[in-house]
């Protein structure tokens, strides 16, 4: 039986041709493997392309500790981080690339991006770290990936919404599973105590992507009974500011800002807090050394009126002012 091997399957075997480096050929193995046609004239050459993806595996997994990134640990930045998760093609890179200053490899063939990519996404005054990662299906899926969602504030998953509702809910329910046998829980809110502490819960958003693919009322409606649902399309632009509103508001964090006596407020950049901080807890965000210092505290927004002089036990809430006064 003749291969027929496709454009990009031969575009992906020049690059492995072309390889320098472990990770690089790991790459085109991997893009071989996603393009090439399945029928019984390739089951060898598929067969072939897995044996020489989990050698190059193995080896990179002894040698870890001696080079390159670690892959289960993205540093947070900004307000919180937020892992971007999904079955493969369902546009997570697009989104990356729509919202942030990532630039990711967009590609429209599956499990294009092999390595955790993070990018800063702008809400109002803040800044929210958004980390691409691999494709999750029960075919394959990256086994440090589990680490980087366990880690996440927020998971945002992708969905494609092009697909029928059958399918969307499959691909939840596929997910759901796979995390649960790692030890995360996907929740809509994180509550204050978990019942088995080696179960985490992350909160969850889907994101239906192709957002212009037609009237997709039926699949939010089926999906919201999991979780919130927003749809965005990349292309063009459709959802994105709800998207960045909803993903500040699922992180239950507040933005506080401060101002000297006598002074206006810097409205630049704020302290980001956990919702229910109270106005202590936003004095030893400014500086440790305040608390022992502190005399009282005025704040502007949900006191009484504006300059009311709070306990330090005040509950804080977003947008709100603080002054301190130290003795």
């Amino acid at each position: 039986m003749p291969a027929n091997l496709t454009a990009d399957f031969l575009k992906a075997r020049k690059e492995l041709r072309a390889a320098k480096d472990p990770q690089a050929k790991l790459a085109a193995l991997e893009k071989m493997l996603a393009t090439i046609p399945k029928h019984k004239g390739t089951d060898h050459m598929q067969a072939d392309i897995k044996r020489r993806i989990a050698k190059l595996k193995e080896e990179d997994t002894k040698s870890s500790h001696h080079k390159g990134p670690q892959l289960d640990h993205i540093e947070r930045e900004g307000a919180g981080q937020v892992v971007l998760l999904g079955p493969p093609n369902s546009g997570k890179s697009s989104l990356l690339a729509a919202l942030t200053n990532a630039h990711p490899e967009v590609a429209d063939y599956p499990y294009s991006t092999v390595i955790p990519l993070p990018g800063m996404m702008l809400y109002e005054d803040v800044q929210i770290q958004l980390v691409d990662l691999p494709p999750i299906s029960a075919e394959f899926s990256e086994s440090w990936l589990y680490s980087l969602v366990r880690q996440a504030d927020l998971c945002a998953l992708a969905l494609d919404g092009s697909k029928q509702v059958e399918e969307l809910a499959d691909d939840v329910e596929e997910i759901i599973l796979l995390l649960e046998e790692h030890h995360v829980r996907l929740v809509q809110r994180r509550e204050s105590t978990e019942e088995d502490m080696r179960v985490r819960d992350v909160p969850c958003r889907i994101v239906l992507t192709r957002g212009d693919f037609g009237d997709l009322a039926a699949r939010v409606e089926e999906l919201s009974d999991l979780f919130p649902v927003i749809v965005v399309s990349p292309v063009d632009g459709t959802g994105l500011d709800a998207l960045r509103e909803e993903i500040f508001l699922a992180l239950d964090v507040i933005r506080v800002y401060t101002k000297l006596p006598g002074k206006a407020a810097d409205m630049v950049e704020p302290y980001v807090l956990p919702a229910g901080s109270t106005a202590l807890d936003a004095v030893r965000t400014v500086h440790r050394d305040f608390v022992d210092r502190l005399k009282y505290i005025r704040v502007w927004g949900s006191g009484r009126f504006d300059g009311q002089q709070v306990p330090s036990t005040h509950t804080l809430a977003d947008r709100d002012i603080i002054e301190i006064h130290l003795s």
